[in-house]
């Protein structure tokens, strides 16, 4: 599972007539959570798996959004794609079922003193991976491309779109800050400091606004919640976010001002929807998609269309089609809002579960970092805005196999450190106690 974790943004199958690298991730976390069941399976071992006795709310509700989903599925009328998913997306019931799994593997087979190093490594691997996404920004990329992709000029890496390779930096970005922030070793601090660099680059590449304001969020949670109370980390973060701004400065200017504009669309934008003013353009054409979507919910409300199903229900008309996308016969397979896409496919109360689900890990998270001084602190801190940055990011983007993998086991690891700290925080608890008690005894 911890080699799984960091390797799996490189498992890719670049051969072949046209190598799409989603199908081909599917197809590598697919084998892998078969092969991690049967292992457990054979080996009897299914205590290994049994949550924390504080936890167990946290399983029955991922069991609950499972079981919903199953449901989903099996009154679906699309039921080839809900169980496999779409050609190129493969976000059906066996995706979600391996982020399940995913999770479960996360939180209870990896030993959380491992947790440093599992970062460690996967932002190593960011930094590779941002190092290709750069290369491909100026051409210079070795692999061949998918036929979606054989003309576009944008960086999109290991994930077959620059949407969801955003995604991946807004959780590479975030998950890196804490043990940047926290690494006492001089040539680790600098690794860190090298693979935020490369990943921030790589970022603005994607030209993906979902994911400048998902590290923008993340960015402000952490200087908010951590930096500010610690003043011996105010030279370490200043020279980061010096750099960055630096950064951005520079590729700004010699591109010519195209990434400042691009982000300042955001406010732009959300001004136009707030003033009644809009066109049905902004986002991308985002507004548009979810003006059309949201009388679905309605329509699909208790158990949704299916998973991965959204195109065959998607209601705009061939003229719609035409005025705001350009053409009658492009077909909207996502929402692009993870929440309204699990509201359409799977239903209302699976996308409570799901918003219930995360809560709980978060409030977890929170009530752990009462118990924690130092740099565990700083680490659960970097963990809850790791996932607040996705799901900030997650409102304008779709969850997919490429990514979700690796967002499904953040929660597992930050809902295990959690619980570790909250059961030593008891065990500590309960020491004192006695120590109180016979203290008293003694004295009496």
């Amino acid at each position: 599972m911890f080699w799984f974790i960091i390797l799996f943004p490189l498992l890719i199958y670049p051969w072949g007539i046209d190598p799409y690298y989603t199908t081909v991730k599917a197809n590598y976390l697919y084998i892998f959570v078969i092969g991690t069941w049967l292992y457990i399976m054979f080996r009897r071992n299914y205590r290994s798996l049994m949550p924390e006795k504080h936890d167990k709310n946290v399983v029955i509700l991922l069991l609950i959004f499972l079981t919903l989903i199953e449901i989903s599925t099996a009154f679906s009328s699309r039921s080839y794609t809900s169980v496999y998913g779409l050609i190129d997306r493969k976000e059906g019931l066996l995706s979600f079922f391996s982020y399940c799994s995913i999770f479960l593997f996360s939180y209870r087979l990896i030993k959380v003193e491992r947790i440093t190093k599992l970062i460690t490594g996967m932002a190593i691997v960011s930094g590779i991976v941002s190092i290709y996404g750069i290369l491909q920004h100026y051409k210079l990329d070795f692999l061949p491309r998918n036929s979606a992709m054989r003309n576009y000029g944008g960086t999109y890496t290991f994930f077959d779109n620059p949407n969801f390779f955003g995604s991946y930096l807004v959780l590479a970005i975030l998950i890196t800050i804490p043990i940047y922030l926290i690494a006492k070793d001089r040539k680790y601090q600098s690794l860190y400091f090298i693979s935020l660099c490369l990943a921030f680059i790589a970022l603005i590449f994607t030209r993906t606004r979902s994911g400048y304001l998902g590290v923008f969020f993340g960015i402000v949670l952490i200087s908010l919640f951590v930096v500010v109370f610690r003043k011996y980390l105010w030279k370490r973060w200043a020279v980061l976010l010096t750099t960055l701004a630096i950064i951005l400065f520079i590729i700004n200017y010699t591109e010519k001002g195209h990434y400042i504009d691009r982000m300042s669309t955001v406010v732009t934008e959300s001004y136009q929807i707030a003033t009644n003013k809009s066109t049905g353009h902004e986002g991308s054409n985002r507004f548009f998609i979810w003006k059309e979507s949201l009388p679905l919910i309605k329509e699909y409300f208790w158990i949704g269309s299916g998973p991965d199903s959204f195109e065959f229900v998607f209601p705009a008309t061939p003229e719609e089609r035409q005025e705001f996308l350009g053409s009658p016969s492009i077909i909207v397979d996502k929402a692009h809002n993870e929440y309204l896409q699990i509201a359409v496919t799977l239903g209302t109360p699976a996308l409570l579960t799901y918003l219930l689900f995360i809560g709980i890990i978060l409030r977890k998270a929170f009530q752990a970092i009462k118990a924690t001084k130092g740099n565990e602190k700083i680490l659960l801190f970097g963990l809850i805005s790791t996932i607040l940055g996705y799901l900030v990011q997650a409102f304008f983007n779709i969850s997919t196999v490429p990514v979700a993998p690796l967002f499904w086991a953040i929660l597992g690891i930050t809902l295990a450190k959690s619980s570790w700290h909250l059961s030593s925080e008891k065990v500590h608890a309960g020491q004192e106690g006695s120590l109180r008690v016979k203290d008293e005894n003694q004295s009496a």
